[in-house]
């Protein structure tokens, strides 16, 4: 009882003390974007559209994950890449047209809420209008509340509002009445009520095409996410072995992740080991591995809200079977297909044609499949995806432009009971590295990281064998 008396004085003072003294907010990593690149997005957002719209981005809402703890928070990635503001509870107008606010033309306002003195006792220090200001240059910056107000007084006279981040939340499931609460619908209908004059769209595709090619700056962040992540997946060749837990193979990898700088993952780590290996998106890592097994490892670490995507299949004895080189080298030959097709003003779907073809007349040969229709029963997903801000990142799927990185990952995943020869069941393949589209041709971000089976299996033989002296 003592104890906690004291702990809830100390507490009593350090809120006192809070609520009179606000602690500098701080800013530890000095790796990210300047704040003139940010400006210098929303300047080329802004004059891509007529003086009469407006645009508005929210950050993406604090998800609960159970009574009164939330998910950690990361921010909507659209505001991210025009603000580099990380913080829930704020937003982004941009107003082409321009309006007069103190005295002065701007095009943009920000909105944030404002420091909480009693609220940074328990959550920490956190950026306000003036530190939005004075470190992001997002100028002017308001207090979160006005949003609604600005906006009121300023679509009577726009004929256009586009919502370029969607709801933090669209939608929100309701099982006992059988539907769904659409909060976007709800805003729709509610701007529309007031402002039916003015047209409301979600979608943005400007800014889709802006993110599809990085600049100077996010291809260092995405660099850095795939550096850790290339390191990390050696440790994991090194040390696998088994017996080991799918979780205790995903620990190691975050941990290198974590240790090395990265603030998260790009998405939850995907370990599959023996049948689930063949499962596209599993993501339980609860199976202890066994002898024989290949073990399907995507993993991706996120620095500074950019994140890697690489996935590597790795038997966990250290050698493949006859079985597992032969599918593995035709997965591997897919990829580098698909590879050499990512040429600037090549179709999006230049990469999982070549990867598919080559995969289709491999199995057919193989006997696993009597026809190249069939081979979707065997590789079912696509080859290729934008990557950047987001693992799935925004592009217009258009021809490939110089500046864009994408995936190229071909798989061949053989559940057991498939209708084929059961020496191939229970294998699953993917490899996927990280490619830079440029004029001189593509550009392997993660090349450093052994795909060939000889290199794979050298790796995890010396690091074994080291162990053993």
């Amino acid at each position: 009882m003592a104890h906690q008396l004291r702990w809830i004085l100390t507490l009593l003072v350090v809120a006192e003390c809070s609520a009179q003294v606000l602690l500098p907010y701080e800013q530890f990593d000095t790796d990210g974007i300047p704040p003139a690149v940010y400006r210098q997005r929303r300047e080329r957002l802004v004059s891509a559209h007529t003086a009469r719209s407006l645009i508005l981005l929210l950050s993406a809402d604090v998800r609960n994950r159970q009574n009164d703890v939330d998910y950690e928070y990361r921010q909507n990635s659209n505001l991210l890449y025009l603000t580099g503001c990380t913080q829930p509870r704020c937003a982004l107008l941009l107003i082409p047209g321009g309006i007069e606010w103190e005295g002065k033309q701007t095009t943009e306002l920000f909105f944030i809420e404002q420091r909480n003195p009693s609220s940074e006792v328990w959550t920490g220090v956190t950026m306000g209008p003036e530190e939005a200001e004075r470190l992001l240059q997002l100028s002017p910056a308001l207090e979160y509340a006005m949003l609604r107000v600005v906006l009121d007084s300023l679509l009577p006279t726009r004929d256009t509002l586009y919502i370029a981040s969607g709801l933090p939340t669209a939608s929100v499931p309701l099982p006992i009445i059988g539907g769904r609460l659409n909060v976007e619908q709800i805003l729709r209908d509610s701007l529309q009520k007031r402002f039916p004059h003015v047209v409301i769209r979600s979608g943005l595709r400007t800014l889709a095409a802006m993110r599809e090619v990085k600049d100077e700056h996010e291809l260092r962040l995405l660099r850095k996410a795939i550096e850790i992540t290339l390191d990390a997946f050696e440790q994991v060749l090194r040390n696998a072995k088994p017996g080991m837990h799918e979780y205790e193979i995903e620990a190691l990898m975050e941990y290198h992740f974590r240790r090395a700088g990265a603030e998260d993952v790009g998405y939850p780590s995907i370990v599959g080991s023996g049948y689930n290996s063949c499962i596209l998106h599993y993501q339980h890592n609860r199976r202890p591995t066994r002898a024989g097994d290949m073990v399907l490892a995507d993993c991706g670490a996120e620095y500074h809200g950019y994140t890697a995507d690489i996935t590597r299949t790795f038997p966990i004895t250290g050698r493949f079977t006859p079985e597992q080189r032969t599918l593995y080298l035709l997965v591997l030959e897919a990829q580098d297909s698909a590879i050499a097709a990512a040429q600037v003003g090549a179709p999006f779907s230049a990469t999982h044609r070549a990867a598919q073809a080559v995969i289709a007349r491999g199995l057919q040969q193989l006997g696993i499949i009597e026809s190249p229709a069939d081979v979707r029963r065997y590789f079912p997903h696509g080859t290729s995806h934008y990557l950047g801000l987001d693992v799935h990142d925004a592009g217009t799927y258009g021809p490939l432009k110089a500046g864009t990185v994408i995936t190229v990952e071909p798989g061949i995943y053989i559940p057991p009971g498939s209708p084929c020869d059961q020496r191939w069941w229970n294998i699953g393949i993917r490899i996927e590295d990280d490619i830079l589209v440029t004029e001189r041709g593509p550009v392997n971000l993660s090349a450093r990281l052994p795909r060939h089976p000889d290199a794979i299996e050298q790796l995890m033989q010396a690091a074994a064998d080291a162990l053993r002296k």
